[in-house]
């Protein structure tokens, strides 16, 4: 086990990697694909403004943002962390892992705020305002898993094997085109 020197937690299972492989970024690759197919959800939803999604799309979407916000905030960056970390840690790579988790948060608030939103009162009342929230929740998703791949790629791209570099070329080149 590793320290994380900053918050003196134990990070179990974590390693120095000295190559990364395609496998060591399936977890990441699931969560991101996890993340994207919510803020589809999301632009789904406010592109059908002024009208209500189905009852069990509303469920399902409610239930993804609890998700996102209750289990988000224990996995996020974990294995980000501990693939990018070594024993001589410099100030760009605490930078860019400091905002990937910031990026997190803004996208724990976000959802957060949309379920309040619905919980509260008749959210499809003030579509405008609605439709926003929808917007920066799913705009702010898309950019989150854009510069985590890109922090990967910056920090990591002499250790990535090809095949683990073409995985985040890939998904960044898909973000480009949706």
């Amino acid at each position: 086990m590793d320290r994380h020197p900053r918050q003196a937690s134990v990070v179990p299972f974590a390693r120095r990697w000295h190559v990364i492989h395609e496998i060591d970024l399936i977890r990441l690759m699931q969560a991101h694909r996890h993340r994207l197919a919510l803020a589809a959800q999301a632009e789904a939803i406010a592109d059908g403004l002024p009208n209500r999604p189905t009852e069990p799309m509303m469920t399902a979407f409610l239930i993804a943002l609890q998700e996102l916000v209750t289990k988000g905030e224990r996995a996020d960056g974990d294995g980000l962390e501990a693939m990018l970390l070594n024993r001589h840690e410099d100030p760009l790579t605490w930078t860019l892992i400091d905002h990937v988790h910031h990026r997190h948060r803004a996208d724990r608030a976000a959802a957060s705020e949309l379920i309040a939103a619905f919980d509260e009162a008749d959210a499809f009342v003030a579509p405008e305002t609605l439709g926003h929230m929808l917007r920066s929740f799913f705009t702010g998703c898309r950019r989150a898993v854009d510069f985590e791949e890109l922090t990967l790629i910056a920090l990591a791209g002499h250790r990535l094997t090809s095949e683990a570099r073409a995985l985040l070329v890939d998904a960044l080149t898909e973000s480009v085109a949706a």
